[in-house]
């Protein structure tokens, strides 16, 4: 879906782009198969590449690690024991970013493509509220299995306008009205259970007053949610709680 002052022509490279940079974390065993995904990406910010997610989406895999429900973990087509590749959390849970180790290799292997942004020093400035952010990431509900030890993740990519803005974080509310199927796959239903799409880039769009369109990294989705009362609503929390070296701060 789309809500750009664009052509759709445009649209569609925006949406295009953004879906190169996140790719699907997930973990199951062999008898069950996939049981939870959540979305990720890589992130050069200035000192070093390394993997960002949601700190929930690391947390749920733990508990059900702990319960026998997650012997088998993946970045992608990456093979990894997440617990071995921390690199940093919070100790709270007020700021929901993690981040993971990762070398050039794997990042070759993966195919993914490295996250730095218009930006020329790190952190990047926050986004002023009526922005437009552009997020691409994987819902649950779209994964599908295609056969033994084969799955097809589907991926929900959007840009939406910032409605609102803390200290923390930053709130999108997608307004139906003006969605526009920019990648003519069709829009998602009403209520739509967006759950997997946390850790995802919400990557800023910046249009110069001579119409140049750059972009830059804003925050990561770390909480969706989708019912009749509330429609569809995202947040991110503000990037810049990530030091340059993948090191996540405790506050503002």
């Amino acid at each position: 879906m789309s809500r750009i002052q664009e052509s759709e022509e445009v649209l569609k490279e925006y949406l295009k782009i953004a879906a190169t940079y996140s790719f699907p974390l997930f973990w199951g065993t062999q008898e069950k198969g996939i049981v939870q995904n959540g979305t990720a990406f890589i992130l050069d910010a200035g000192s070093r590449k390394f993997v960002v997610t949601a700190a929930h989406v690391y947390r749920s895999y733990l508990t059900q690690k702990g319960q026998g429900k997650a012997s088998i973990c993946q970045i992608s087509k990456l093979a990894v024991d997440l617990e071995k590749r921390l690199l940093s959390i919070p100790n709270s849970n007020e700021i929901d970013i993690e981040t993971f180790e990762i070398s050039d290799q794997e990042i070759d292997k993966i195919g993914a493509n490295v996250l730095r942004g218009s930006n020329d020093s790190w952190p990047p400035s926050r986004p002023k509220r009526d922005s437009m952010v552009v997020v691409s990431d994987f819902p649950g509900i779209e994964r599908q299995e295609k056969g033994i030890d084969y799955y097809s993740f589907g991926y929900y990519c959007f840009n939406t306008p910032i409605n609102t803005i803390s200290d923390r974080n930053f709130g999108c509310s997608f307004d139906r009205k003006y969605w526009v199927d920019a990648r003519g796959k069709g829009l998602p239903p009403t209520n739509y259970d967006m759950g997997g799409i946390s850790g995802a880039p919400a990557t800023a769009l910046i249009k110069s007053e001579f119409g140049i369109v750059t972009w830059r990294l804003a925050g990561i989705v770390y909480e969706s949610v989708a019912s009749e009362m509330l429609e569809e609503i995202m947040f991110a929390h503000h990037v810049d709680f990530i030091r340059s070296n993948g090191e996540i701060k405790e506050n503002a």
